[in-house]
């Protein structure tokens, strides 16, 4: 029971740790775009504040009470030297869920700007409130 026990706390722990570290990138992404391309900034630090403490830790923390997987008595002994933040997680967090998540979010940002007169094409070098003036 204790062996059950353990990887079911282990299992847990990486899924909430990828669920959470994956959306750094469709958070950090609106600010590089302001600053690399002066695009208008999507996201204020408050929301992104709000995100993640009003939606993204209760799912989080909710993943640490996941039952067990069906086999998780049958799997080898995992390696003593495993880590709960692998490589493997990171590439799987950062590079492909965070860049989806990502570039939904431009997309869902440009056509949501189109529709209120504003075409990405004109956004270029408009981020900062001068331009607007």
């Amino acid at each position: 029971k204790g062996v059950e026990e353990g990887r079911l706390i282990f299992d847990n722990l990486k899924k909430s740790i990828a669920y959470t570290i994956q959306s750094n990138i469709p958070e950090i992404a609106p600010f590089l775009a302001f600053i690399i391309f002066a695009i208008p900034l999507p996201l204020t630090t408050f929301l992104i504040l709000a995100i993640d403490l009003g939606t993204d830790m209760i799912p989080a923390i909710s993943m640490a009470y996941e039952r067990p997987e069906a086999d998780i008595m049958k799997r080898p002994p995992r390696n003593s030297k495993a880590r709960l933040v692998s490589n493997r997680t990171i590439q799987f967090s950062y590079g492909q869920i965070g860049m989806i998540q990502a570039l939904a979010g431009f997309f869902t940002y440009m056509i949501v700007l189109n529709d209120y007169g504003y075409p990405p094409n004109i956004l270029v070098n408009r981020g900062h409130s001068e331009v607007w003036e």
